[in-house]
């Protein structure tokens, strides 16, 4: 009996401590799916009113993880260090707009492509990774933590230990999230947002500014990329390319909902970021890979992803 009760003991202890691994694992997973879906949501926003992509969506986040890293170092206290950084993102976004994206829409008619976009918002992001590359170098950085003393600070909830700076992560993911749809559901610029994606023409007929829609569409977008940057340099180590790699997932998150449908895009963000936890859990050389080939496999079955198109009524 007591070699049973022991043995019952153990296992009891196992579980228990697999159960505590996974639950870990779970938390890391929507702390970084909260970071993919921002991202997404910037793709997204950029997408519905001009039905373009910026290609450096990534790279602004990666400029906004650096800048972060080099402010919080320097001892700037954390809140005005995130409010300068959002500050040069708002305007790295309304540059990207009047430099590279609006000259394609005036002389776009006479000779160049219907996707030069690409081409320029792809160069946009070369330009910042080799930038990156000259002031910070090549190698890889840790930024410091935001919310906590140390970067493995962790708190006990329901007998299992979790990071604190996780959790907050997904807790201010969250919140950024949910007013980023108030913003686009419940106010007259979101509507007007809508009503620009619908018809550019019959927009300004109704008296809406439809340039004014569009600068202020890529600013929220290297917003989002920007307060990503923010809550991501914890997370992981930053280096110039890590840009490249966070637009193809944000691009993998979007198919996985439907790129036309928000609610889809939050809920592809959380699939794809537990996803990726437990594939690096186990297979830490190829974790990353697995939840991308898991992408392309279900886009060949449903390629307009969980979720259709979401319509709005823009009266």
């Amino acid at each position: 009996m007591g070699a049973l009760s022991t043995s019952l003991s153990m296992n009891r202890l196992a579980w228990a401590q697999m159960l505590d691994t996974y639950l870990q694992i779970l938390v890391s997973g929507l702390a970084m799916g909260a970071i993919y879906t921002l991202t997404a949501k910037g793709l997204f926003i950029a997408h519905l009113a001009t039905h373009k992509l910026n290609f450096g969506q990534g790279d602004f986040l990666m400029v906004g993880a650096f800048l972060s890293m080099s402010l919080i170092i320097a001892g700037i206290p954390v809140l005005l260090a995130a409010l300068l950084v959002l500050i040069a993102l708002g305007l790295l976004g309304w540059g990207l707009e009047r430099l590279v994206i609006r000259p394609l829409d005036r002389f776009g008619i006479s000779g160049g492509s219907t996707y030069s976009w690409i081409l320029t918002t792809a160069g946009v992001a070369l330009i910042l990774q080799n930038i990156a590359e000259l002031v910070w170098g090549k190698s890889s950085h840790y930024s410091p933590p935001l919310f906590s003393e140390g970067r493995d600070n962790v708190i006990e909830i329901a007998g299992i230990n979790m990071f604190v700076e996780e959790i907050l992560v997904i807790g201010f993911a969250a919140v950024v999230v949910a007013f980023f749809y108030y913003m686009l559901f419940r106010t007259r610029w979101g509507r007007a947002v809508y009503t620009v994606a619908f018809n550019p023409e019959a927009a300004m007929l109704l008296g809406i500014n439809v340039r004014r829609t569009v600068v202020l569409v890529f600013v929220l977008a290297s917003l989002l990329a920007g307060i990503s940057g923010i809550l991501v340099g914890p997370l992981i180590t930053i280096h110039p390319h890590i840009g490249l790699m966070f637009t193809i997932k944000a691009l993998a998150v979007a198919a996985i909902g439907g790129f036309s449908n928000p609610l889809g895009i939050l809920i592809g963000g959380v699939l794809f970021g537990v996803a990726e936890a437990f594939s690096n859990y186990y297979d830490s050389a190829f974790g990353d890979l697995y939840p991308l080939i898991f992408v392309l496999v279900f886009l060949v079955f449903r390629p307009s992803g969980l979720f259709s198109e979401a319509q709005a009524d823009v009266r």
